[in-house]
């Protein structure tokens, strides 16, 4: 039996360890391979682990039967195609603005009143501690270990929550108004 399947036959018998194992064997290669890709490695850091942290959650494995050599380095390789390509659209909408706020002045109307309104009220409707986290992040413009510290958690909580409120944003904000909170967010970078 292969190191693979000896990994996979431990996490469906759900052995104590065997998600560390899984994790000590495949790491450093998947940060490699995304870091190949994407040649950022704190973006490759954060696509890596969050990919063992959606394998944790969803429990796949536990039923998986299959290559996992190929299933992991695929699931990271698709992870870190999709920031590339979010990446793309971002960065050409930000070049789209920058062009059109150069050649046109905007005042603020009542739409656009209306809009800021939206804004606040979608934000209201996190959860408690994403909206806290958020708000932290985007008004006092704190970075995540500045918050991590601020309350006592981990600052991967406070990517996870700053995920999660990114997410709910783009579901129920409408698009136009959604990136144009993430300019404004990339913008203070």
């Amino acid at each position: 039996m292969n190191p693979s399947e000896s990994i996979l036959d431990l996490l469906k018998k759900d052995e104590s360890g065997a998600f560390r194992l899984l994790f000590d064997r495949y790491y450093d290669n998947l940060l490699l391979y995304c870091y190949h890709i994407l040649d950022d490695l704190e973006t490759a850091e954060d696509i890596v682990q969050d990919c063992f942290v959606n394998l944790w959650n969803s429990k796949r494995l536990h039923s998986f039967s299959g290559d996992l050599d190929r299933f992991i380095f695929k699931m990271v390789k698709n992870q870190a195609f999709l920031f590339l390509r979010e990446y793309k659209k971002r960065h050409n909408m930000q070049v789209s603005f920058s062009q059109e706020s150069e050649t046109t002045h905007y005042d603020i109307t009542d739409e656009s009143t209306k809009e800021i309104e939206l804004l606040y009220q979608t934000i209201d409707k996190l959860p408690e501690k994403c909206r806290q986290v958020f708000l932290m992040a985007c008004l006092n413009d704190k970075t995540y270990q500045e918050i991590a510290d601020e309350l006592g958690t981990s600052i991967n909580t406070v990517k996870t929550q700053m995920k999660t409120a990114l997410k709910f944003l783009r579901e129920n904000l409408q698009e136009e108004l959604f990136f144009t909170l993430l300019l404004f967010l990339t913008e203070k970078d």
